[in-house]
């Protein structure tokens, strides 16, 4: 073929065009792996410093994260039995993922979180004592805020309802006004606030300058000045907390665990 003709020309380009598409593909999907792989790290740490197996500014090495986590144990909770599910490997499933899929998923009944979709399963994290017995337990929580979705854990205390401590490890908040529910200033007003009342219904609210928690338990410092911010908190907590999402799950296991019952190793539940 002629390499001064029009048709070689176009070839060539073509050729090169489809080469350059192969090469920037490949390594897209090469980095949106390794994004993800990171982000699961980072999460995984998030949790270390939840639930006390890592300081609030301790950086650590990938290795000395993995070994940390071995004090936690990832259980699947079935969604729709409100059972633990020893069958499903907690610490492989991806459970936003599941979320986005509607052959692991199913329709969430209207709620104000936002939340379209519920997981056929839902990865929690206990803390054990030394003992074997649980410390605390971490609820995956997520919602609509101002910017966009925010993603976070709310850690409880083995009774099930008192709050140790809350975290979002993902969102899209203004920095200086709803970004603050990362801040360690409001975060610190949550330790000893209880989420159910003596008839097991949500009752904690976000409200300006609240007391004390032994003052009164049910209420937590709204985010100042972040209404939308503020609001997406409160309604994911009322959504990921009600009878729609986990709240028959943890009324069933704390009854378990008064009752001195097993530790769900076999499936409990």
């Amino acid at each position: 073929m002629n390499r001064n003709s029009a048709t070689y020309t176009l070839l060539f380009t073509l050729a090169v065009c489809a080469i350059c598409s192969v090469v920037v593909a490949g390594t897209f999907v090469a980095l949106a792996e390794r994004q993800r792989a990171d982000a699961a790290v980072f999460r995984m740490l998030d949790i270390l410093r939840l639930t006390g197996l890592a300081e609030a500014d301790e950086q650590l090495e990938r290795e000395e994260i993995f070994e940390r986590f071995e004090a936690i144990r990832p259980r699947a909770v079935n969604m729709q039995t409100h059972r633990f599910d020893p069958e499903v490997d907690a610490r492989l499933f991806d459970q936003r993922d599941a979320s986005n899929d509607p052959t692991q998923s199913f329709q969430a009944p209207s709620n104000d979180a936002g939340v379209r979709r519920i997981p056929d399963f839902a990865i929690v994290y206990e803390r054990l004592t030394d003992e074997g017995g649980l410390d605390q337990i971490l609820i995956p929580i997520h919602g609509q805020g101002y910017g966009g979705q925010i993603f976070g854990f709310l850690s409880l205390e083995s009774d099930l309802n008192t709050v140790r401590q809350i975290v979002f490890y993902e969102h899209q908040e203004t920095p200086t006004l709803g970004g603050r529910i990362n801040r360690t200033s409001w975060r610190k007003n949550w330790p000893g606030r209880r989420i159910f009342d003596d008839s097991g219904n949500v009752a904690l609210r976000l409200i300006a300058n609240a007391p004390p928690a032994d003052e009164d338990p049910y209420v937590v410092d709204a985010v100042s000045r972040a209404s939308v911010t503020t609001a997406g908190v409160q309604n994911m907590i009322n959504f990921w907390l009600g009878p729609d999402a986990f709240e028959p799950f943890l009324l069933e296991y704390r009854k378990e665990l008064a009752t001195g019952g097993s530790r769900g190793t076999a499936g409990g539940l």
